[in-house]
């Protein structure tokens, strides 16, 4: 009994904690930016649940690089008096990270205000940045646009930016009403259109991660065997690879990261009839015809990511296995004047491959991804098969893949 009573009462503890969602503290969050992770504190000088209200106030404080980040965002207390929703703010503790140009952490500060923008709902309109320290990577040339994503620049009393003539960089932080971004951006005023906001970003930030995720891809491309590799036409097995175009490739793996995963790759090629003119000659071909198969295994990196694109590289390498001929054939000679029918010696050649690929995705939902690129291969045999040497070319693929 005591146990059933046990469970009851923290059963309904959570039940409670969730249903009024009172949370204090700070809320650690990360933002990436040029392949890095930049962790920053989000504080609040109210009581709230779990959803915090939409269109508050918002101000990014830069912490000095000597500080604990985590430390200085704990400065920040709920009054004891309740206060008015005009005076609720929320706060951004951060760290800036070591960018090369004023342009970069233009960007840095940009793509930092739409990520918590789309999680918090803040107004856009008065957003303001305290730099706590001298040291502010930008100029009076950057102030301008800025202005358009900021509207209040508070600095140090002795900065250099004070020479700039601009009324929004200030001391310390006046009636955020009063200052404004350059560039007007539309209100959110309810709790469900900021709900939507969230829902939205969760889904467009499932789209650009791939980080331990399976996945697998169907492709077929048009191939072109370089002409160094092209040899006189094979009498005995009567087949020309470099007549067939259209190639299969299917690739499975798994993602270890955001930018590294590797994969088996299984090619495919086949023919069984085909049609070859050469020099006043039609020939026709029929029987177990022209294939070839690969399987290898490859690595994968994604240097870029955005949305739901990215760009990737694949290298891939293994065992590549042509067969050509066998069955039956027939050859024309000067429009149809003799038609001989003749048997086709079968061959086959066994080497390994090579393959360097370019390409980019394009995620339809969380699951399915349309993907493409560009490919070049290198495959060389002992002996000539098919009126080639080798397999050595380039292909354009298109295709469709699934991630899990």
């Amino acid at each position: 009994m005591f146990q059933n009573t046990s469970m009851r009462f923290i059963t309904a503890s959570i039940i409670f904690i969730h249903i009024t969602g009172f949370i204090y503290g700070q809320e650690k969050r990360v933002v990436n930016f040029n392949s890095e992770e930049v962790p920053y504190y989000l504080s609040v000088n109210f009581k709230h649940g779990f959803s915090i209200l939409p269109n508050l106030n918002a101000k990014i404080i830069i912490v000095q690089n000597q500080e604990n980040l985590l430390s200085v965002s704990e400065s920040i207390k709920v009054p004891k008096n309740k206060l008015a929703q005009k005076d609720y703010l929320l706060y951004y503790h951060l760290k800036l990270p070591k960018l090369n140009s004023e342009k970069e952490y233009l960007d840095f500060l940009r793509i930092f205000i739409q990520e918590n923008y789309y999680q918090d709902a803040f107004n856009r309109n008065t957003i303001s940045i305290d730099f706590k320290e001298n040291t502010i990577p930008f100029s009076c040339e950057s102030l301008e646009e800025l202005n358009t994503f900021l509207a209040q620049v508070i600095v140090p009393e002795n900065s250099s930016l004070f020479n700039c003539g601009k009324s929004y960089v200030l001391t310390k932080n006046i009636g955020r009403e009063k200052l404004k971004t350059s560039l007007p951006y539309e209100s959110i005023r309810f709790i469900s259109e900021a709900e939507k906001l969230k829902e939205d970003y969760k889904l467009l930030k499932s789209l650009s991660q791939w980080s331990n995720n399976y996945f697998v891809s169907l492709k077929v491309g048009h191939q072109e065997i370089s002409k160094k590799q092209r040899t006189t036409f094979d009498e005995e097995t009567l087949v020309d690879f470099s007549d067939l175009k259209t190639v299969w490739n299917i690739d499975a793996g798994y993602m270890f990261s955001q930018k590294f995963g590797g994969f088996l790759n299984v090619g495919l090629l086949v023919e069984k009839e085909q049609d070859i003119s050469r020099s006043g000659s039609s020939i026709s071909v029929t029987g177990n015809g022209a294939g070839v198969v690969k399987i290898g295994l490859g690595v994968k990196y994604i240097p870029f990511t955005k949305d739901r694109w990215s760009l990737y590289t694949d290298l891939a390498g293994g065992y590549f296995r042509a067969k050509a001929g066998g069955g039956s054939g027939s050859i024309s000679i000067s429009n149809g004047a003799s038609n001989n029918s003749i048997n086709r010696v079968e061959k086959t050649e066994k080497s390994k491959y090579l393959n360097l690929s370019l390409g980019a995705n394009y995620r339809l939902g969380r699951t399915v991804f349309l993907t493409s690129n560009f490919q070049y291969s290198i495959t060389n045999f002992e002996n000539n098969i098919g009126s080639v040497s080798g397999f050595t070319g380039y292909s354009i693929n298109l295709g469709v893949g699934f991630s899990f």
